[in-house]
């Protein structure tokens, strides 16, 4: 069995979309409600999907959305997609035959070899070696770069092998950065920069200086164009 976790904050417009897609095609879905002035927990629950509902928060993050969702999975596997992640038919089935206790599956590159926009959110794992890294880390607020941080703890601490989808087996809703930040207490550029410095000191604390070139990393590395 696979639970998808999926978090919302203001993105009931594509949650409409994508969760219907998402039920249809993982046994459970876990719906967290992060303070949506939308009320998408509600809109949620009617369709089906189990809603945790995180109430009295003014400002998004990710990272802790996403934990608290995990804490509701009992199932071996967890999957975690972004609110504005499009599911097509025949992923739960793919993730079953990648997935194991070695590996983790992420989205597929494209043909430059570079991250499809938007997919970085999407990850599937074990839930054992989900919480040896302690889950996302918190630290990480605003534009978080959260998806790059635990990829690279799942390779150095967990010494996970990466696995991808199909390309085609999962897509976005593309949407603007102003969208994309609407629900933080800061610019996007200001805590991209700052997080990345963190996750920088993290893998230069273990000898890499690199992380696109150096080979314990360079499968996971977020590369862009």
């Amino acid at each position: 069995m696979i639970t998808a976790v999926t978090t919302c904050m203001g993105r009931l417009e594509h949650l409409e979309t994508t969760l219907p897609l998402m039920l249809e095609e993982f046994e459970r879905v876990v719906m967290v409600d992060w303070s949506c002035p939308q009320k998408s927990g509600k809109w949620a629950l009617k369709q089906g999907a189990e809603v945790v509902w995180k109430t009295g928060e003014k400002h998004f993050n990710v990272s802790r959305a996403r934990n608290l969702g995990a804490r509701h999975v009992q199932s071996r596997t967890i999957c975690f997609l972004d609110a504005d992640t499009l599911v097509m038919p025949g992923l739960r089935a793919e993730i079953e035959s990648l997935v194991n206790l070695s590996s983790m599956v992420i989205a597929s590159r494209n043909a430059r070899n570079v991250e499809i926009h938007d997919l970085g959110g999407f990850l599937a794992l074990d839930i054992g070696h989900f919480w040896g890294v302690k889950g996302y880390n918190e630290l990480l607020e605003g534009y978080a770069l959260e998806d790059c941080f635990i990829r690279a703890q799942l390779c150095l601490e967990r010494d996970l092998k990466v696995k991808r989808v199909s390309p085609g087996a999962i897509a976005a809703i593309r949407h603007s950065n102003e969208y994309r930040g609407k629900y933080h207490k800061e610019p996007i550029e200001v805590s991209s920069s700052r997080n990345y410095a963190a996750l920088t000191r993290y893998l230069r604390a273990r000898g890499i200086d690199d992380w696109l070139t150096d080979p314990r990393t360079a499968d996971v590395a977020h590369r862009t164009a």
